[in-house]
């Protein structure tokens, strides 16, 4: 009798600690979305200091949940840690960008054959990059509370999703270590110290729907056409500086060739 309460008792104190540890975690989870949505609304900008007691204070919660909410956005990649000093929000440079920008076009003109022969057999490519438009249509629906985030989200997904269809895992790896719709939005966010208005969402969303039918169309030129547009369009939003233009010209010169087949511009992107 004395053994069976011993392990009840020890039955009972496992099962707080899992539920303990239930509990924890759903706080930190908790406390991340609400910082990283803070990040993402333009509360906290790029650089900008990211003090645990004032969170602390802001959230109505202790310390430590905010420290470990914290530690999860270094992961995530928003949030830098500064050794001897503190954390801030991760500041995203427009030289890089570009850099950044012009890496992903080389990918997803290489590879759009191989793209749009995918699509010919994976009749849920296009429902799932139109599921990824509805998704971004619904998070700026409402112009006083946009979803930042979801859009961020979900326009990553949608470049995502038609990357796998290239069928190159070490391509895919690349590429989504890019992070270049994250890196947009919060290079806009530095440059501007606000987030996008809806106007810039509409006419995004219309270069996203433009390439989506040219996969369902499973049209090679037009595909190539559409993704060369938005990439360089997105180039644009972030010249600069001379060095930026530099470095858009090169990537300009690149896609011109890429667009004409024969290793020579056969039309201007501009």
């Amino acid at each position: 009798m004395k053994d069976l309460k011993t392990g009840t008792q020890k039955g009972q104190n496992t099962r707080e600690s899992d539920l303990k540890q239930f509990i924890n975690t759903s706080l930190v989870d908790l406390v991340a979305k609400q910082i990283r949505s803070m990040i993402f609304a333009g509360d906290y900008l790029p650089g900008e200091k990211l003090v645990v007691r004032e969170l602390s204070e802001t959230l109505g919660v202790s310390h430590t949940p905010v420290k470990d909410a914290l530690n999860r956005l270094v992961s995530e990649d928003l949030v830098e840690a500064i050794p001897n000093k503190s954390m801030v929000v991760k500041s995203f440079t427009n030289n890089e960008l570009v850099e950044r920008l012009g890496v992903r076009l080389m990918c997803e003109l290489f590879y759009a054959g191989e793209i749009i022969r995918s699509a010919r057999k994976d009749d849920t490519l296009v429902a799932d990059l139109e599921a990824c438009l509805t998704a971004m249509e619904e998070a700026i629906s409402d112009d006083a509370s946009i979803d930042y985030e979801a859009w961020v989200s979900n326009e990553t997904r949608f470049h995502r999703r038609y990357m796998m269809a290239a069928q190159n895992q070490s391509l895919v790896t690349v590429y989504n270590g890019l992070n270049t719709n994250e890196f947009t939005f919060f290079a806009y966010l530095h440059n501007e110290h606000k987030p996008l208005k809806r106007p810039i969402f509409e006419n995004n969303l219309v270069e996203h729907r433009e390439i989506m039918e040219a996969l369902k169309a499973l049209d090679q030129a037009r595909f190539v056409k559409a993704i060369a547009w938005h990439v360089l369009h997105a180039c644009e939003d972030y010249n600069v500086d001379e060095e930026a233009q530099l470095r858009i010209d090169q990537i300009k010169r690149l896609a011109e060739c890429h667009l004409d087949g024969q290793g020579k511009p056969s039309q201007k992107i501009s």
